[in-house]
């Protein structure tokens, strides 16, 4: 009697996990065209000693242009991140604190909502407010902490970096929980396949940075409140 053939692959299951990988690459993002710009933009900051720590008040009034209007009221949520850091002669970081805005904007309403971040927590949210709120909120933001006076040198300046959709902690596991938990879900195998696709999706390059950076700041000189 002859033995049984080989059994074929699944080929079915096989166009299923391209197809999820295909869907994966057209949610995300393009790429960044290219990288930070090399000499970043004045920044006007006022800055103030209180309890010890320095706090810094930033405008970001000329970084935000008709574009990124545009790009906020597309209909997709954007995380909108403002890194602030307080860098010594060298031009390396002594203290930096970051900030995500989360911005969705309802076509049927054209209305914003905003959703602001410190690290994972959201620790406010406005909804229903136009562009000029939402602008507001982020062309002079809550001051940032930077931490304390002892930790900063003698002279420093304060330097913010505005970026896009930045591959965040929450994103990534947003987009492994989507492609690994699809309706009608693979195997425990193809799932972990598509987690480690997950992740090497997301690798991309980082995306454009708006950098604003400060003349010097002398901390003897700043106010005490």
């Amino acid at each position: 009697m002859r033995p049984p053939a080989a059994a074929t692959p699944h080929r079915p299951h096989a166009r299923r996990l391209a197809a999820l990988a295909a869907a994966a690459l057209l949610a995300l993002p393009p790429a960044a065209a290219g990288p930070t710009s090399a000499e970043p933009a004045p920044l006007r900051v006022e800055g103030w000693i209180a309890a010890g720590r320095l706090q810094a008040r930033l405008d970001l009034t000329p970084a935000l242009d008709a574009e990124l209007e545009r790009r906020l009221g597309s209909g997709l949520s954007t995380t909108v991140r403002l890194t602030v850091a307080a860098l010594g002669a060298s031009g390396a970081a002594a203290a930096a604190a970051a900030r995500d805005f989360d911005v969705r904007f309802d076509v049927w309403l054209e209305t914003f909502t905003v959703t602001i971040r410190e690290g994972e927590a959201a620790v406010a949210s406005r909804q229903g407010a136009d562009w000029a709120t939402v602008r507001g909120l982020l062309a002079t933001p809550a001051p940032f902490d930077l931490g304390p006076r002892a930790a900063l040198p003698p002279v420093f300046a304060v330097e913010a970096r505005l970026e896009l959709d930045p591959v965040t902690s929450r994103r990534l596991e947003k987009t492994r929980e989507q492609l690994t938990h699809p309706v009608g879900g693979p195997s425990a195998g193809a799932r972990s396949v598509l987690g480690t696709l997950a992740a090497l999706l997301l690798r991309s390059p980082p995306p454009v940075a708006t950098r604003s950076r400060s003349g010097p700041l002398t901390l003897a000189e700043l106010p005490i409140r």
